[in-house]
């Protein structure tokens, strides 16, 4: 049943990527929970934990954009805040996808500093079952997190949004070690879920300023949305993001999955929308990618999740090689977490029957050569 308790989403338009224009709107966007002032004590330490997937420059549309970044510094640092900035990118050296990402230079420009990954510690999480969460143990340095999330389509999990962006507070490799055991979208987005409640981000963000469309969370399209939006809650946040471009709840299965849990926000009848209003938000185009298209994806919207699960995962397109873009550099190998591709013979080869179809190998492709077509199987 549906949570009567309302949780308060702020959406507010946001056009360009110009500070004093970001710094507005977000203002606006936080005034509901009384300011960042009401959020952020003097002398706290925050981090502001942006998705950094992998080394992109900002109009790529892969990362949250620097720009964003830099008003929640100085939102932060205006309240009193001493802001951190840090994540954990897939493949790419931290260092490089801070200066891909234009990131350094907002670091240099404000004087936040790094908070750099060296470390786990497992914290207890009763989630969707008792279980120890290997975060970075550098979030014991730190008061509360900003979530920073950047709205993307996803080939696994439909949308990744702010929800799945606390997957980067995770230490290491163990990334890679929870896709090779959580193969399944339903099951893997659970595991998400859990995460979420362990990290427990005082406040989420999300950049929908240019978003991604398409066959994201790397290789989608940068499409201009002209919004930002805010809220306590990520579920709630992800619920507005999926209404507003058109991904049925069923369909982005951090929702799913949020909903056997029954948490705050998961309805949009228990979301109370401040700012601009859905009507004026809604992309009746939108390029939801392989998952969020076509009759048979609408009708497993409609099937019990134990249904749902199994079937989106037969349809879920399978991993091949564009020729003509491949380097050959092998990164695709290193980053698959059962290593079922071999590049021995330079082009990468995958074994399909084994393959479990997380994705990873299309998200670390820098030269764009992983395509996901649905119509190759084992």
């Amino acid at each position: 049943m549906p949570n009567h308790k309302k949780t308060i989403v702020a959406i507010e338009r946001c056009m360009r990527y110009e500070i004093n224009e970001v710094r507005e709107a977000l203002s606006k966007a936080v005034q509901p929970f009384g300011g960042l002032e009401e959020i952020v004590a003097p002398g706290q330490k925050v981090l502001i934990k942006p998705n950094l997937l992998a080394a992109a420059a900002p109009a790529e549309a892969v990362t949250t954009h620097p720009v964003v970044i830099k008003a929640l510094v100085e939102m932060v640092q205006d309240a009193g805040g001493e802001a951190f900035i840090g994540d954990n990118p897939g493949n790419d050296d931290q260092q490089v996808t801070l200066n891909k990402s234009g990131l350094q230079e907002i670091i240099d420009q404000t004087g936040a500093k790094k908070l750099i990954f060296t470390d786990s510690k497992d914290y207890k999480v009763s989630g969707f079952k008792e279980r120890l969460i290997p975060l970075a143990r550098e979030l014991n340095q730190v008061n509360l997190i900003i979530n920073a999330a950047k709205l993307k389509t996803h080939a696994l999990t439909g949308l990744t949004g702010a929800v799945k962006n606390n997957y980067g507070l995770l230490y290491g490799k163990i990334k890679k070690r929870y896709h090779m055991e959580h193969p399944l979208p339903l099951d893997f987005s659970r595991l998400l879920i859990d995460i979420y409640l362990a990290v427990k981000p005082e406040l989420s963000i999300m950049d929908a300023i240019v978003a991604m469309e398409g066959t994201g969370p790397r290789r989608g399209k940068p499409r201009q949305l002209g919004l930002l939006m805010v809220s306590p809650s990520a579920v709630a946040l992800d619920s507005v993001a999926a209404e507003i471009t058109g991904f049925l709840p069923a369909q982005v299965t951090t929702i799913a999955a949020a909903r056997e849990l029954k948490l705050a926000g998961v309805f949009l009848e228990d979301i109370e929308i401040r700012g601009l209003k859905l009507e004026e938000c809604r992309v009746k185009d939108f390029d939801r990618g392989p998952g969020g298209h076509g009759k048979i994806s609408r009708l497993i919207a409609g099937f019990p999740l134990a249904y749902l699960r199994n079937l989106i995962y037969d349809r879920r397109p399978y991993p091949r090689v564009d020729l003509k873009l491949c380097s050959e550099c092998g990164i695709c190998a290193e980053n698959c977490p059962l290593q079922v591709i071999d590049c021995g013979g330079g082009i990468p080869e995958f074994d399909l029957y084994e393959c479990i179809r997380c994705y990873c190998c299309q998200e670390h492709c820098a030269e764009g050569a992983i395509r996901l077509d649905n119509k190759q199987s084992p």
